[in-house]
């Protein structure tokens, strides 16, 4: 278990390095105003990209709920994978015109490279659930750490050549295909008999996990209409930045959601749930002594003088988003459960509708409303969670909402 967390965090750190070289290379090639436009566009990509990560939590659970017959099940998941990212990519595709006005966007080509992204990015989660099942948690690591590599040196690449923010948005496909492409080889058995997928059984543990990625980046989805250019700019900046732990805590949730799965009818479920708990307050209070000391010169140095205003955003921004740490933690535990499907999809609507209805007076506010909606919310998963952690009978408490 240490070997696993050791190497997935190291990579985390390698990956991050190279995301925020990636995002201080934008920023300061684009400017804030370009910046901005372009962070929509990625909250965009990756928001309804994590879509993927249902995906990938579906495979690795029917990958370890049928470990003996794993290469068959692979086989027909990638089948899956290719469907749907076809699926989305026409979606995407089609919607353009009506997506480049809602968003406040400049091109409405840059859907189409979206698309790409998509496909690449359902077909790759296959591959690397895969890892996960079978405990290649190093090469899980790896591919990771290639893909943000040559994301970054493709990125620079069509910055210098001209192209600007279509040409980043490109560089995130280049990175995508090449690691698919490799894990295709190294995962191999592409060939052969297909086992029979519960498709049943999988949408209910998507529509379990899916909330997930709408959550992490809803917040710079809609600064555009909420902020004015320059704002919207300055506020993805703090945002990227503070994301660094929900991306970390995504990657440990990555080691631990297939020990929830293995240990859901036992009480060992409690343990693992405390771990990451700790780990998540650990994390926390990390982050905030790096702010509290060298956080501004490690800002500054990222996105240069031009957006020093952010400054003044970051350490409210890392203290928001603690509740939603503990809401991807809860919203894992309770996929593993198959519980608690009401509750997370009316937290996300409450999310969503707040962004959109609510009127903002600054961006302190804004940070604000990120804490308190998610705080409440992770007061009534605790209390869902604390009658089966306390009696220890998991199979025996319903704790449905």
């Amino acid at each position: 278990m240490l070997r696993d967390i050791s190497s997935v965090t190291f990579a985390f750190f390698y990956v991050n390095i190279l995301g925020y070289v990636f995002h201080s290379v934008i920023s300061r090639s684009l400017g804030p105003v370009g910046y901005g436009e372009f962070m929509v566009l990625y909250s965009f990509m990756l928001t309804v990209g994590n879509i993927t990560s249902l995906l990938a939590t579906v495979s690795v659970k029917t990958l370890v709920e049928n470990f003996d017959s794993r290469y068959e099940f692979l086989r027909s998941l990638r089948l899956i994978g290719i469907v749907l990212g076809v699926i989305f990519a026409f979606f995407v595709c089609l919607m353009s015109p009506y997506l480049k006005s809602f968003l406040y966007v400049t091109e409405y080509y840059y859907f189409f490279i979206i698309a790409l992204v998509w496909l690449g990015m359902f077909m790759l989660a296959v591959e690397r659930s895969f890892l996960q099942s079978v405990g290649k948690f190093p090469l899980f690591a790896f591919s990771s750490a290639m893909e943000l590599t040559i994301r970054l040196i493709t990125a620079v690449t069509v910055l210098l050549l001209g192209f600007k923010v279509g040409g980043v948005i490109f560089s995130s496909a280049a990175g995508i295909f090449a690691v698919l492409l490799f894990l295709l080889l190294k995962n191999s058995e592409l060939f052969g008999k297909r086992a029979k997928l519960n498709i049943k059984k999988m949408v209910k543990i998507a529509l379990y996990v899916s909330p997930s990625g709408f959550f992490v980046y809803a917040d710079d989805i809609f600064i555009r209409r909420v902020f004015d250019e320059s704002t919207a700019g300055l506020f993805a900046s703090a945002s990227i930045v503070g994301k660094v732990l929900i991306w970390l805590t995504l990657t440990l949730l990555g080691v631990y959601f297939p020990k929830f799965v293995r240990y859901k009818e036992t009480s060992e479920i409690k343990r693992f749930f405390l771990q990451m708990v700790g780990l998540i307050f650990l994390i926390e209070l990390l982050s905030q002594f790096v702010l509290l000391t060298i956080g501004e010169f490690l800002f500054l140095a990222l996105f240069g003088e031009k957006f020093k205003e952010a400054v003044l955003y970051l350490p409210y921004y890392f203290l928001s988003v603690l509740p939603l740490l503990l809401t991807l933690l809860f919203i894992s535990i309770f996929t593993a459960l198959e519980k608690g499907f009401f509750l997370i999809y009316f937290h996300l609507l409450v999310y969503y509708l707040g962004f959109i209805v609510l009127s903002f007076t600054s961006v302190f506010s804004y940070i604000k409303y990120i804490f308190v909606v998610n705080l409440i919310f992770c007061f009534i998963y605790f209390t869902l969670l604390k009658a089966v952690f306390l009696k220890g009978k998991l199979t025996k408490i319903n704790i449905n909402f």
